[in-house]
């Protein structure tokens, strides 16, 4: 009997913007898009988007990726790097229903 293939593993990645997101994203908003694609185009994240009415996070969803390439791309993000996102969580994301193979 064949076994199935292990299950993909998802890990959210959510961050907190800062309050004048909107104002102060403009100079980093195209590096942080070109940086979320690789990961999509590479098959790690497989959607991303922020949140709230006057945006006051993100949220990614990473596919077999491990913490460490997650905090990886975190710590390259201009986002992280130039004070937008003062605090980030990597959580495991159990899917029971949605785009599974």
């Amino acid at each position: 009997m064949a076994s199935a293939a292990p299950a993909p593993k998802y890990f959210l990645l959510e961050y907190k913007y800062v309050p004048d997101i909107l104002e102060k994203r403009t100079p980093y908003r195209a590096a942080h898009i070109e940086g979320a694609k690789k990961q999509a185009e590479a098959g790690k994240m497989v959607m991303a988007g922020a949140f709230g009415e006057t945006p006051e996070g993100a949220l990614f969803v990473f596919r077999d990726s491990s913490v460490e390439d997650i905090e990886k791309f975190v710590k390259a993000d201009p986002y992280v790097q130039n004070g937008l996102v003062p605090a980030w969580h990597i959580k495991p994301y159990a899917v029971v229903v949605g785009p599974l193979p």
